[in-house]
């Protein structure tokens, strides 16, 4: 046993070798240099695990089996957390607390539904879901950005109660009547916050506009969508509406992240092409079907247990990232600081549609969402974080206004997080929405005067 413990010595010092060479390629190779700033607190990690283990190798065998031992209980304990919290979210779900039982599943709530109201009720649908699953060949099929027209459609919670809205003739968060004008006055592109996560409808950014400015407000926004998609639904649905004022909303989080694999769709790229488009406008029956099919194919699969993701590759992702300690150095805040900048392809798609809302004389704002998180880590006045600066300077460079709901709202709030569903939720709550949606009219009619 002495001697099993006496070599881990000689296995530890090998490990963080190991580890300190796949820094330097992680860093040099793979990153060209770039991310020092990231890679350096593995540098000092493994280099001092590495110097520490030699220096071991010459302490006394009783000092020497001390430290083995308690350096393997501490490594235990650290993936038994990592196993634990990984699990978790399963393991609690397997056994619903008694407040639990009683509470309505998505499916339960669409079949009460189509029972009561007797009218066509599907789950929502988004872009991405069908871009994830690569259910849909671009090469050779149109590719919807809207959901199931016409239909009541249940959303998502965050509360009490699921978000229900009937959708319009294209399948977005709207009255359907709102397409009966000749011409929109706000025309709004955006991901899950523009379509109205997770209030009932008229609550949402766009039913809050119209209430307040007496004005016609349309939202193509779908949750999941990122800058080439949002690009993509402004063209689509903009174009024949030629809408006074085009509000884009940008979401911190996630929206460059959602335009690293939007990027690589050869459909979605060809948007950024002068006159291209997939005549949607005209293909709703058609869509509608394509939708309903797909609904069909995902409650099969929830139905059978299927998974719609190879469980194999389940499995190796989950321990791959249990491996590598993931929620414990997300915790730590050790896997922060990898910066790639901004993509070049987002100014170009910004480019693109201000282009485009310049054709018929329209105004393109840049609305600028910031992340919940970023009043909860002390983030708050950190103008990096997600790289918030840069996004800024690049829209002011291109002379596209900006409403900054952080600055403009969010910073001027004794209690930020209040404005967020239930305090724990990443969306708004209606308060939130109505607010939000004040301090965008005020800032464009204020734009709009000062011409």
């Amino acid at each position: 046993m002495k001697k099993f413990l006496g070599n881990l010595v000689y296995l530890y010092l090998i490990i963080f070798i190991f580890l300190f060479c796949y820094t330097f390629y992680r860093a040099e190779f793979v990153h060209n240099g770039n991310q020092f700033s990231y890679y350096y607190k593995y540098y000092l990690i493994f280099f001092f695990g590495a110097f520490f283990w030699f220096m071991v190798l010459f302490f006394k065998k009783k000092k020497k089996l001390q430290i083995v031992v308690l350096f393997t209980g501490l490594i235990f304990l650290l993936y038994f957390y990592e196993t634990i919290r990984f699990f978790a979210p399963t393991i609690l779900k397997s056994f619903p607390i008694k407040s639990q039982l009683a509470k309505k599943t998505k499916h339960d709530v669409i079949q009460e539904l189509k029972i009561n109201v007797g009218a066509d009720v599907v789950t929502s649908v988004f872009p991405k879901a069908l871009f994830k699953k690569k259910w849909i060949n671009e090469n050779i099929d149109f590719f919807p950005l809207g959901g199931v027209s016409n239909a009541i459609t249940v959303f998502c919670k965050e509360g009490e109660k699921f978000s229900i809205y009937k959708s319009d003739r294209y399948g977005f968060n709207n009255p359907d009547l709102e397409w009966n004008n000749e011409k929109i006055f706000w025309f709004l592109v955006g991901d899950s916050f523009t379509q109205g996560s997770c209030v009932q409808q008229g609550e949402d950014f766009a039913g809050q506009i119209r209430i307040m400015t007496k004005q016609s407000a349309i939202s193509v926004g779908m949750s999941g969508n990122g800058p080439l998609i949002e690009l993509a639904s402004l063209k689509e649905y903009g174009l024949k509406k030629k809408p006074k004022i085009v509000l884009w909303f940008y979401f911190e989080r996630n929206d460059l992240e959602d335009l690293r694999v939007e990027k690589y769709n050869s459909l979605f790229i060809k948007y950024l092409n002068k006159g291209f488009s997939q005549n949607l406008y005209s293909k709703q029956t058609e869509i509608d079907k394509k939708l309903k099919t797909y609904i069909k194919l995902i409650e099969k699969e929830l139905i059978n247990g299927e998974s719609p993701i190879n469980k194999d590759s389940e499995k190796f992702l989950s321990f791959k990232k249990i491996l590598r300690l993931k929620i414990l150095r997300d915790k730590m805040s050790l896997d922060r600081g990898l910066d790639f900048g901004i993509d070049p392809l987002f100014g170009k798609i910004i480019v693109n549609a201000k282009d485009f809302i310049n054709t018929w004389n329209g105004k393109l704002y840049f609305v600028y969402l910031p992340d919940k998180e970023r009043y909860r880590d002390g983030s708050s006045k950190n103008n990096h974080y997600l790289k918030r600066f840069q996004v800024i300077e690049l829209i002011n460079n291109l002379n596209i206004p900006i409403i900054d709901i952080h600055k403009e709202f969010f910073m001027k709030q004794t209690d930020p997080i209040s404005f967020f569903a239930d305090r724990i939720y990443g969306h708004y709550s209606p308060r939130g929405y109505s607010e939000i949606s004040k301090v965008i009219i005020r800032k464009i009619k204020d734009t709009i005067n000062d011409k």
